[in-house]
């Protein structure tokens, strides 16, 4: 058995592992679901994953979120068993006053048309504990201004509902608060305790505090005096001003370095693998490649395509198509992108599509792309090549390509790993382990 035969086999089961250990912590469900949207003015203490329910049984989970417009915009990926209308809403809901929060779905009225993949749900903000409070001080003050008026027993009942309900979510969060209480209680004790033990200590503490002051105080009427090198550099005022300029040089040095630190902490880094069956002649290819998004609507591409050892390929003809460089600057849309640079080590253009999903995401679910290159080539024209892949997961995706399509017109079905730079230590491993174990 060859050593490239052992690599693909223990390749395919470190990525079988991760699949299963993706199912099982899950990150990933074979359950069919529909993406929905919703946008509030404050998620805070939402949790990511978060639950969404409706009358309290899950229907699904929350499955990204974004800033719009200084909103918050959420994607709800709800069961397909589950219909909505389009007065349906949303609200965040919390489990007690500090309790886990979820959101929660009214499916609306029947009568209205039901809602389609990708539409909005309205949202309704649900006061938190500051509002509340914050109500019922409002209402008692309205209630002892109105006294006059003959208004103070209806406001003052209305403060009392609110300040009601208010103490029914205290009550419900009483086991937490007395835990809370206790801790406190705990350190107070503990903190008698070690004042007691370390008296001396203290003592001490003081001693050294106050012989540091008196130190300080005859410093100071040095400065004042003239005498000493820091008085020489506060008069000197040469000095000074060069002291000043190194400070500002210093300050603009680390100015720049940060933004600099700050801009490739933005960055969003993706590894890729593809593996190509050519239906004509039975090989098969391999690309691998690195893309770099600096933000969502700009990316950069730099790969190999047709990897492979020239001391084992003997046709003159194929040897010119291995190893080739492919080094690309793209921009995107929502769900378009247009790129340029070398394909395959010669000049070209392309564009892509993505049908569904905004093209920037991890996970798309199909996507078309078209790729021109090699102008030069006077007798056929530019080689064209044109494919379209399923999304399996955020990183597996499968498609067939149609490559040269004006002149050989080759079919290549193909299977392709898109890791992004979190998960890429996860996957290394696994096959670290296995190349370990096939020693």
């Amino acid at each position: 058995m060859s050593n490239q035969l052992k690599l693909g086999i223990f390749t395919a089961i470190g990525l079988v592992a991760v699949i299963i250990s993706i199912i099982a912590t899950g990150s990933f469900t074979l359950a069919r679901t529909y993406n929905v949207y919703t946008k509030f003015d404050n998620i805070s203490g939402l949790t990511r994953k978060a639950k969404v329910k409706i009358a309290g049984v899950d229907v699904g989970v929350l499955n990204g979120v974004s800033l719009d417009e200084s909103k918050a915009n959420l994607k709800l990926s709800i069961s397909k068993k589950i219909i909505l209308y389009q007065n349906a809403s949303a609200r965040i809901v919390s489990m007690g006053i500090i309790g886990t929060k979820y959101i929660e779905i009214i499916p609306g009225d029947a009568s209205f048309p039901i809602l389609k993949r990708g539409d909005y749900i309205s949202s309704r903000q649900s006061p938190s504990l500051e509002d509340t409070l914050t109500n019922i001080t409002t209402k008692i003050n309205t209630a002892l201004d109105n006294e006059r008026d003959g208004n103070m027993m209806e406001n003052l009942a209305d403060a009392i509902y609110s300040l009601k309900g208010f103490l029914d979510n205290l009550e419900a969060s009483n086991e937490e608060i007395s835990s809370i209480i206790k801790n406190f209680n705990k350190f107070s004790t503990d903190l008698v305790n070690i004042s007691s033990q370390n008296k001396q200590d203290l003592r001490d503490i003081i001693k050294s505090i106050k012989e540091i002051s008196e130190k300080m105080n005859l410093l100071i009427a040095r400065i004042y005096d003239g005498s000493g090198p820091i008085a020489t550099l506060i008069n000197d005022e040469q000095m000074s001003k060069d002291l000043k300029e190194t400070v500002l040089s210093t300050k603009a040095t680390v100015d720049s370095l940060n933004e600099t630190i700050g801009k490739a902490n933005k960055l969003q880094l993706s590894w890729n693998y593809t593996g190509r069956y050519s239906l004509k002649d039975e090989k098969y290819r391999s690309d691998i490649g690195i893309s770099i998004m600096p933000s969502n609507h700009k990316f950069y591409y730099v790969g190999i395509s047709n990897v492979a050892d020239s001391h084992y390929v003997t046709d003159d003809e194929e040897k010119k198509n291995i190893n080739t460089l492919d080094a690309l600057l793209g921009f995107r849309s929502k769900k378009s992108e247009i790129y340029g640079g070398v394909i395959k080590s010669k000049a070209g253009i392309g564009f892509g599509y993505s049908f569904f999903e905004p093209i920037y995401t991890p996970y798309r679910k199909l996507k078309f792309y078209l790729n021109m290159y090699d102008f030069n080539r006077s007798k056929y024209g530019p080689q064209i090549d044109a494919g379209i892949r399923v999304g399996i997961t955020k990183w597996l995706y499968t498609g067939v390509a149609v490559e040269d399509i004006s002149y050989k017109t080759t079919v290549m079905p193909y299977l392709k790993i898109e890791i992004d730079d979190k998960d890429l230590t996860a996957l290394l491993g696994i096959i670290s382990i296995a190349a370990v174990a096939s020693k």
